[in-house]
């Protein structure tokens, strides 16, 4: 009788031509669990560095990470589809955040604070959770990671990653560029198991002290109920159907390049994506001839050529999806009014490439201005009232980010205001962020009641500790 249980596997694809990348072995409870134990015996004694210097290994990271900016870009490229110049932009966008949080090891301030008592000394101070367990996506596959796992360990922690499977290969290099900056061994495990086992894990086991996931709004609702038995402290980044809204008095050419930039690159694979386009009534027809000429110099293509702007979505499976909801918004009576024609060029014949989608006659109530797409596809909706245009702008269970285009100041505070958005931006695209702010949403997108980025991001990562001391 054979005993012998055969692994899965998971089949590394590039979404643009289909060709086998590498297979790798998905490994199973016992070995997550065996990396959680290590990963607890090496944050004991990485704690224990004070941290100014546990910031001096982000730095060399950061170096190592800077001189292989195109390398590492091209293999984004292949792995998961994003455009050369978005790949290459994305690893300098690590090095960046890398270089931000070094320096935080220098602010884990606490207070000294005056006791009402004589000769009583009292003060607060950070320290680390323990053992933290990351999970994260595909369309962002280092600068997310990198921006959970450099304030997990600058804050003294060991961490537990598992990465999408989608994007398996990166991952295991910046794994290896830890090791190479001289972080000791375990401190950061990534375990290639699929996420259900790795939920349930992290959900059990004593010894990950909190869990912070990017991801789709149902897996990251169902960790969070698996969490909650323990009540370990946890962060969830998910969905959005993000508005767009265009005032009267708007730059119309401007704003369509930047719902081009917010809306289109990466294949509208974004979490901070431009979904829904709200246009005033008024400008209304300008408007959409604008965005259909805007539309037709975005060049769809091979992702490794120079001038693609878009390029494939990561894999079959999302391709199916997209190309659901483009079939179910038809159905519903809304109007594709660019990106009609299929695509029969040679470099798309084994690709999961769609074309840009823009549709016209949108309604509140249809699927296509509710639920996230995660494609190049836009919705355009009309208004004349201002007020019910801000309604309909908020009336979604998701809260990520928002755009206003005016040069109505008044138009612009009152958004900032009422907008339900964690992200707000004036005459600026939907995905803009810096690294030195915080980043994150409320309402459905957001759950834990922490930001991730700038210096709000080592909050997650620390407790506090008060302390008195009375001198004898």
């Amino acid at each position: 009788m054979n005993n012998i249980v055969e692994k899965q596997s998971y089949l590394s694809l590039n979404p643009a031509t289909e060709e086998i990348l590498a297979e790798f072995t998905m490994i199973e409870k016992l070995e997550v669990e065996e990396k959680i134990l290590a990963a607890v015996e090496a944050q004991k004694e990485w704690k224990k560095i004070p941290a100014p210097v546990r910031g001096e290994s982000l730095l060399k990271i950061a170096g190592l990470l800077e001189m292989r900016a195109d390398e590492w870009g091209k293999l984004l490229t292949t792995e998961v589809g994003k455009c050369l110049r978005d790949g290459i932009a994305e690893v300098h966008r690590t090095v960046s955040i890398l270089r931000f949080f070094s320096g935080e090891g220098y602010r884990m301030t606490g207070e000294t604070i005056p006791s009402r008592q004589e000769g009583i000394l009292a003060y607060t101070k950070q320290q680390p959770l323990g053992t933290v367990g990351v999970i994260t996506p595909w369309n962002v596959p280092l600068a997310i990671p990198v921006w959970k796992i450099a304030p997990a360990i600058i804050a003294g922690n060991s961490v537990v990653w598992k990465p999408a499977n989608q994007s398996l290969l990166i991952s295991q290099k910046l794994v290896s560029i830890f090791e190479e900056a001289g972080l000791p061994k375990n401190l950061v495990s990534m375990v290639q198991a699929e996420g259900p086992l790795v939920g349930d894990i992290f959900a059990e086991n004593e010894n990950i002290k909190a869990v912070t996931f990017t991801g789709s709004n149902k897996t990251g609702k169902v960790i969070n109920k698996l969490l909650s038995t323990r009540g370990i402290r946890f962060q969830a980044e998910m969905g959005g159907k993000n508005p767009f809204i265009i005032m009267e008095d708007a730059d119309i050419e401007q704003a369509c390049k930047d719902i081009v930039t917010g809306g289109l690159l990466d294949a509208g694979q974004r979490c901070t994506a431009t979904s829904r386009i709200f246009v005033h009534n008024s400008i209304y027809t300008t408007f959409r001839e604008k965005m259909l000429e805007v539309l037709d110099t975005v060049k769809l293509g091979p992702p490794t050529e120079e001038t693609t702007i878009i390029g494939p979505v990561v894999d079959k499976r999302q391709f199916e999806n997209i190309w659901s909801y483009i079939n179910q918004a038809k159905l519903e009576g809304a109007t594709l009014i660019y990106g009609g024609n299929e695509l029969e060029e040679e470099w798309a014949k084994n690709g999961y490439f769609i074309s840009p989608k823009l549709f016209d006659n949108v309604t509140q109530n249809m699927t296509i201005a509710k639920e996230e797409i995660f494609g190049p596809v836009l919705a355009l909706i009309q208004f004349s009232d201002f007020d019910e245009c801000l309604k309909q702008a908020n009336d979604i269970e998701y809260g990520l980010s928002s755009t206003l285009y005016t040069k109505d100041i008044s138009a612009a505070m009152k958004y900032v205001e009422e907008v339900d958005s964690g992200l707000v931006h004036i005459n600026l695209p939907s995905t803009y962020s810096e690294t030195q702010m915080p980043f994150g949403g409320i309402k459905s997108t957001g759950i834990g009641g922490f930001r991730e980025l700038g210096n709000h991001a080592i909050k997650f990562y620390t407790e506090w500790k008060t302390i008195y001391v009375r001198s004898m």
